[in-house]
Formats: C-alpha cells, sequence, structure tokens
C-alpha cells in the first residue's frame, strides 16, 4: 500500500466463509492466466510465494456496519467468479465453486486506532495473508469508521482482477448500498475460460504474430528493459512506488484533442511523452516497452475478471522529435496486431517455447468508460502489495474526469529512485508542453 492515506478510526476485517459441504465440482476450465498464476505458485510453495494482490479504496459516507456487511455479501455472491477456486492437480487445476448461498461474512472488530500508519499496516499484513493464489477465499475487504464516515478496502489475489475490475468495484457496491441493485452479469470469467481456448484453438497459424514477439524479445535477451541504470542485482528487492498528477482536468482534454490532431488517441498520446522523456534524459532512438491492454470482449464488459493482453510496443524517437510525428508513430504502433485472444502472457511463453517476463511495463486505463451507473470518484484509490524484483518498472496511466495520474513502482534503490524519478518529470513536461501548445484549439472562443 506504499505511502497511500488511509484515515485513523474503528478497524474491522470481513472475511468469506462458507461450509466444506457447500463446494462442488465445476467441469470449466479455467482462464490461462489464472492456471498459468495458480501453477506457478503452487509450484513454489505456500512458504515461498510472494504477497501478489491487487486492491482499491474507497469511501461510502455514513452508513452502518451492517449495511456494510450486507452490500459487500450482496457483491460476492453476485459474482460466482469470487465464489471459485483452483485446486492445482499434476499438470492441470480442478476447478471448485460454491453457490451463491453459501456464502457468508465473518466479521473480525480489530479496534481503534488512532493514526492512519498503524491502520494502514494492519490491513497490508490482513492482504498479505487472506488474498493469495492459494485456496479461497482470494478477496478480502477491511472497513475503517473514521470522522469522515466509513473507508472500505478490499483486496485480492492480481490472478483473478485487473485494474479494469478495481474500478468497477466502487461504482458496484456503492449501488448496492444505495439499492440500485445492477444485473448480474452473464456470461461471468468462469465462462470466460472455455471460451478464451476455444478462441486461441481457431487463431490463424500464420507467422506474423509469433515473429513479431520473437523479434522483439531477441532484441533484448528476453523483453525490453527500463532505458535507465536501477542500481539493483540479480536478487530479490523490494519495490517502492511513486505517484503524481500529470495533467489535470482541462489539460488533460486539450491533451487529447492534440493527439487526435496528430491521429492518436490520448494512450498513443501518452505513449509518444514517454518515448521522448526515453529519448531525451537516456539518448533512446525508440521506446520498447510491453503495453498491457484490457482485452475485455462485450458481454465481459461489467464482469469482474483478468482480461489483458500484452503488446510488444517499439516507437521510434530522436531527441527533440515533434509529438506530432511521435503521436502518429504510437498510435501506429497500437494499432499493428492489437491485443485479443492468444495474448496473455501463458499463452505468449507457450507459443514462443521460453518464459516472457516482462520488465519495462506500461498500462493505459480511462475510467470514465468503466461499466456501471456509479462512475468512479477522485478519491478511489487503487492499492497494491509490495513486490520483489530487482529489474522491473511499471508505469500505470489512468485517465479520469480529474485529469490523468501516473504511478511507478521499481526497485528501491537510490539510482532507481533518481532516475525513474527523471524519466516521471520528462515525461510529464513533455505531456504539459502538449496540453500548454494545444491550448488554443482546445478552448472555444466566445461568441
Amino acid at each position: 500500500m506504499g505511502d497511500s492515506t488511509v484515515p485513523a478510526g474503528r478497524l474491522v476485517f470481513w472475511t468469506p466463509v462458507a461450509p466444506d459441504s457447500a463446494w462442488a465440482d465445476d467441469p470449466r476450465a479455467p482462464a490461462l492466466v489464472h492456471e498459468h498464476h495458480v501453477r506457478a505458485a503452487a509450484a513454489r510453495g505456500p512458504r515461498h510465494v510472494d504477497p501478489a494482490w491487487v486492491g482499491v479504496s474507497f469511501g461510502v459516507g455514513r452508513v452502518g456496519r451492517h449495511q456494510v456487511g450486507a452490500a459487500l455479501s450482496a457483491w460476492l455472491r453476485g459474482h460466482e467468479h469470487l465464489r471459485s477456486t483452483l485446486v492445482p492437480t499434476g499438470e492441470h487445476c480442478a476447478r471448485r465453486t460454491l453457490p451463491a448461498g453459501a456464502l457468508t461474512l465473518r466479521r473480525e472488530e480489530v479496534g481503534d486506532f488512532a493514526d492512519g500508519a498503524s491502520v494502514r499496516r494492519q490491513i497490508e499484513a490482513f492482504f498479505d495473508r487472506g488474498a493469495g493464489p492459494l485456496g479461497w477465499p482470494q478477496v478480502v475487504f477491511a472497513t475503517v469508521e473514521g470522522v469522515g464516515g466509513t473507508t472500505v478496502f478490499a483486496g485480492a489475489d492480481h490472478g483473478i482482477v485487473d485494474g479494469y475490475t478495481l474500478a468497477l468495484i466502487p461504482g458496484q457496491i456503492r449501488g448496492l448500498l444505495a439499492d440500485r441493485a445492477e444485473d448480474i452479469p452473464r456470461p461471468t470469467f468462469l465462462d470466460f475460460g472455455a471460451e478464451e481456448r476455444g478462441l486461441v484453438d481457431r487463431l490463424p497459424r500464420g507467422p506474423e504474430h509469433v515473429d513479431r514477439w520473437r523479434t522483439f524479445c531477441d532484441a533484448h535477451g528476453n523483453t525490453p528493459a527500463f532505458p535507465l541504470p536501477l542500481g539493483a542485482f540479480e536478487v530479490p528487492l523490494t519495490q517502492c512506488s511513486s505517484y503524481r498528477r500529470l495533467l489535470d482536468g482541462p489539460a488533460a482534454t486539450r491533451f487529447a484533442a492534440a493527439a487526435r490532431a496528430g491521429g492518436g488517441t490520448t494512450a498513443a498520446g501518452l505513449l509518444a511523452c514517454l518515448a521522448l522523456a526515453a529519448a531525451e534524459v537516456a539518448g533512446e532512438r525508440q521506446l520498447s516497452v510491453v503495453s498491457l491492454a484490457n482485452t475485455r470482449p462485450g458481454q465481459w464488459r461489467a464482469a469482474p475478471g483478468w482480461f489483458v493482453g500484452l503488446h510488444p510496443v517499439r516507437i521510434p524517437v530522436t531527441a527533440g522529435s515533434a509529438f506530432a510525428d511521435t503521436v502518429a508513430l504510437a498510435a501506429a504502433e497500437l494499432r499493428r496486431g492489437r491485443p485479443g485472444p492468444g495474448s496473455s502472457l501463458p499463452h505468449l511463453s507457450r507459443m514462443l517455447r521460453r518464459e516472457i517476463r516482462p520488465r519495462f511495463v506500461v498500462s493505459y486505463l480511462d475510467v470514465r468508460r468503466v461499466a456501471g451507473t456509479s462512475p468512479p470518484r477522485p478519491e478511489d484509490m487503487m492499492l497494491r502489495s509490495r513486490i520483489h524484483s530487482p529489474a522491473e518498472v511499471y508505469v500505470w496511466l489512468t485517465r479520469g474526469d480529474r485529469g490523468v495520474h501516473l504511478s511507478t513502482r521499481f526497485p528501491d534503490t537510490a539510482v532507481a529512485r533518481a532516475n525513474v524519478g527523471r524519466f516521471v518529470v520528462a515525461a510529464a513536461h513533455a505531456a504539459a508542453r502538449v496540453a500548454q501548445s494545444h491550448r488554443a484549439e482546445a478552448v472555444p472562443t466566445p461568441a
């Protein structure tokens, strides 16, 4: 959870429970990425699995504890994906699923805390224990009843939810608290597993996709690395995080207009700024990065799950390149081989016959387009567990009503802090220049 702000107050833990007799075998095949995630954790053993949860925190106002518990229970019962588990069995995984009525929530009164830092440590340790890839449950909750109302914290194993799912959660639970029961999404992520395998089996067998990934990986030894030194060795190393607002709301609108004028999208424009930053601070002649993309088919638009595809991105750039030229190249790269079925990490590893380990990764999410009747609020905050890696640098770009925010994680070394900081500042300056230069075109002239 890094240095995220957590209120002081009364802390309560909520854990899903169910009787052993309620579980039933489920014949549906697991999604490739979930099966890969569980089997990898089982191979390491429970004592060697680092925390791998992601989460979200959001306020729900002054509501009673009973109301909160009822809403959390209703939300879990409405999503069978969260009432299911994978059990490793040799080279495969068997699925078991609970009926909705068998699930209840166990409430644990932790106590009153006068400072938010103590609450944060308690919640992080609870998520570390309760939201792992092996066993069930894989999603747990905490609530803090403070002077400003109740804040809900949800933590889930990263193998079962993606960033889009995290953006869905606050609106869905607020809707339940307001008695606005949304339609339960059908089909669910459990149905997607079998569907995905059928789609992958029907993919064209042409070499273009394979060759593109093979060339991309061969050029970098595996996958591209961050373009500046990180000061890390090939040993487990705790990662740290940073967070900043890249553009406020009006500037983000102007930036989007400038990207469209160059033939791209906001995502392409932000990638162009990262490419310009790489050229400025590292002298790179191209930005090479693995991009993450939401690959949800339309019928799964409101369903929790993991619908993420990998996209190899290379954008030629030199110091002083024009934004208009760079955004056009970025847009063309994003259109080329758009991720879909067959772009998940385990499928790519199987296709290339090597383990793919992304090191430098960029993700873009526009939370304004998240399904649901209750849109995300500015105070909703995505969370993540501690990660140990000497080489990974992740950049998350999020567009909302109040602008564009950038979050990173990277090895916790002085060198990485300095170099990732330089890179982020250069990207922020590039984005600000684009928004500023497009001011005349973006602001209507008074009649």
